[in-house]
């Protein structure tokens, strides 16, 4: 009998043992939560967000430079592993890129202009139809007993609001958007410059690393490095796959159902798609809606068209080629999306999911090593 009761007291003390590891995890968790949300707070209080966001800005060449000059590295060394120089490689890889950015631009830039302007000629009379249908639809649904009046003109302030600012503000939103244009043509022309002279002699950068970091390190620098090499380029190469799929399944479809302006909502929806989860849901809301406004056979071909394009990429293509690259779970990609949108808006999210993967690819090397959360489970 007292063997019977020990075998059960030691299951009993299993069961709390793990209890308490699962609880210990859950308070660890909560408690980089609440100190990241209370650095969060301390940050935009004290203003340190939007200092940190001006010197990104000033710097923004220099990432963009490095980012080219990586992306650009494996056609170079195809070059030079085939006998040809460095320099030649850089110079003949540099002048393909931009010949292709300017093809693409100049098969692209008129239609899509085209596209905009047709838009935009059309955007009173379709903010109208959303105004009339709106109006109808709480016409339908009134009664005696209910009065919807108070959530009618909650809906339809914000629609008016906006059709007032494109008519009173269209000279100085042009003005804005001439500014905004040409700093941004300023820093990628920057960044095409640096990335260009980086390239040239790019193992100069890995020399840089290598001597700020001690020698001993060296070993563990070129694993690191090569884990988050690995990951980001199949990261980049499957998202830029992914929204090359994204617009053409998008762009046969809105041309189906006769939508306004197809390739510039089917280019639309491939941008958002970097963002995931969140992202396709954004591309696909304005052209469904202006669809609808049209008719509904053409709102109901947009919308079947943005569910199924969505449904491939996000359960055949995103798992295949993008999924596999960063391995995160889908709360950690969501939390990261919010976080990273809150401190750095939309450019947060898209670059959200990578630099979680990279500090996760990061925290394993370093736990693989030291195996910290090993003995804070033996505390």
């Amino acid at each position: 009998m007292n063997e019977k009761n020990k075998k059960v007291d030691y299951k009993t003390l299993n069961e709390v043992l793990k209890t308490g590891n699962i609880l210990l995890k859950i308070m660890l968790t909560m408690t980089i939560l609440a100190i990241g949300a209370l650095l969060l707070y301390l940050f935009d209080k004290t203003y340190i967000l939007v200092v940190f966001k001006n010197v990104l800005g000033v710097i923004s060449p220099l990432f963009i430079g490095l980012f080219l000059a990586w992306v650009l590295e494996p056609a170079i060394n195809y070059f030079v592993r085939n006998k040809v120089g460095r320099k030649l490689a850089t110079v003949v890889v540099y002048l393909v890129f931009i010949f292709l950015i300017m093809l693409i631009l100049a098969l692209i830039v008129p239609e899509f202009v085209s596209q905009v302007n047709e838009l935009i000629s059309k955007l009173p009379s379709f903010l109208e139809s959303v105004n009339k249908w709106i109006n109808d639809f709480f016409t339908n649904i009134s009664s005696s007993e209910i009065d919807l009046t108070e959530m009618k003109n909650n809906i339809l302030a914000p629609i008016n609001n906006f059709a007032n600012n494109i008519t009173a503000g269209d000279f100085i939103s042009i003005i804005n958007g001439v500014g905004t244009s040409i700093r941004t043509m300023g820093n990628i022309f920057l960044g095409l410059l640096i990335a260009f002279y980086l390239s040239l002699d790019f193992s100069k950068v890995n020399l840089f690393f290598k001597k700020i970091v001690p020698k001993k390190y060296h070993d563990e620098l070129h694993v690191i490095k090569t884990a988050l090499n690995g990951m980001l380029r199949n990261y980049v190469n499957g998202t830029l796959l992914s929204c090359l799929f994204v617009m053409i399944l998008s762009l046969i479809g809105f041309l189906i159902s006769g939508v306004s302006s197809p390739l510039l909502f089917a280019i639309f929806c491939a941008i958002t798609n970097i963002i995931p989860y969140f992202g396709p849901y954004i591309g696909g809301i304005p052209v469904v809606v202006v669809g609808f406004a049209i008719s509904p056979v053409t709102g109901i071909i947009c919308l079947v068209t943005v569910i199924l394009v969505q449904f491939l990429e996000g359960n055949i293509l995103h798992p295949l080629i993008v999924g596999k690259a960063i391995s995160l779970h889908p709360i950690t990609i969501m939390l990261s999306l919010l976080i990273f949108e809150y401190l750095f808006g939309i450019m947060g999210m898209i670059l959200a999911a990578p630099i979680v993967a990279t500090l996760k690819i990061l925290f394993i090397h370093f736990e693989n090593k030291y195996h910290f959360m090993n003995k804070i489970n033996a505390d």
